[in-house]
């Protein structure tokens, strides 16, 4: 029974997820579509932070979280400093990414923090449609309950906020 429930609660959020996919993918294509030169200009220099980030790494000896970091920060930089949207941006992560993979310019940690951007900007690109919490707590009790002895005193211990 709970495998089963388990299985109907994992379909349920696969499809609703690939509904969130289906209407963001053309939203954000179109954003791309708008602005190619954007998007070739931004991973260039994305491109260049990068390779600039991995020589800073290795001139101060660091490797794995640590370059990573380092790669991650610079990659963030670049696209906060650019002030183009989250759609053009995630296209432009994913183009630097390929284009330094095919040329073997991509460390490990490199391409892991290049990762970890790319699914910020994605999910920027494509907001979650759930509401936020609010933090409020529930309303507060309309009377309190009946006792337990049905004539009043005894019974319960609540008491109303006031």
């Amino acid at each position: 029974m709970a495998k089963s429930v388990f299985m109907a609660i994992t379909m349920r959020t696969a499809a609703a997820f690939g509904a969130l996919a289906a209407v963001a993918v053309p939203m954000a294509a179109q954003a791309v579509a708008q602005a190619p030169d954007a998007v070739a200009a931004l991973a260039a220099a994305i491109e260049a932070a990068v390779v600039e980030a991995q020589a800073d790494a290795a001139a101060l000896g660091l490797t794995g979280e640590a370059a990573e970091a380092m790669v991650e920060a610079a990659v963030q930089q670049t696209i906060a400093t650019s002030g183009v949207s989250p759609a053009v941006a995630a296209q432009a992560v994913a183009q630097a990414q390929s284009s330094l993979a095919a040329t073997g310019a991509l460390t490990p940690a490199a391409a892991s923090a290049m990762t970890t951007v790319a699914v910020q900007v994605t999910a920027a690109a494509a907001p979650s449609s759930a509401p936020a919490s609010s933090g409020q707590a529930g309303a507060a009790p309309v009377a309190p309950p009946p006792s337990a002895g049905g004539g009043g005193g005894g019974g319960s211990d609540y008491r109303p906020v006031t």
